[in-house]
């Protein structure tokens, strides 16, 4: 599932789908072990880490960098 929001990176309307696993680590061990990141979205457009709460854009920030979106290479 996905949602249409505005991303701060890109900078126009993109979609958003929850974090996987690797996300929730991500920010889990950036933000403390006990940090609740069940409702968290990251922005799925090629190159961007942009990642917020459903519906607060104040709890947000960027993925590291090896979780940025690859483009998907042509067959």
């Amino acid at each position: 599932m996905t949602v249409s929001r505005a991303c701060r990176t890109c900078g126009s309307m993109q979609e958003f789908r929850m974090f996987n696993a690797a996300e929730r680590a991500a920010v889990r061990a950036e933000k403390g072990a006990g940090h609740f990141v069940d409702d968290y979205w990251r922005c799925t457009a090629v190159g961007c880490r942009w990642y917020q709460r459903y519906l607060n854009r104040g709890e947000d920030g960027l993925l590291p960098e090896e979780l940025k979106i690859q483009a998907v290479p042509a067959e």
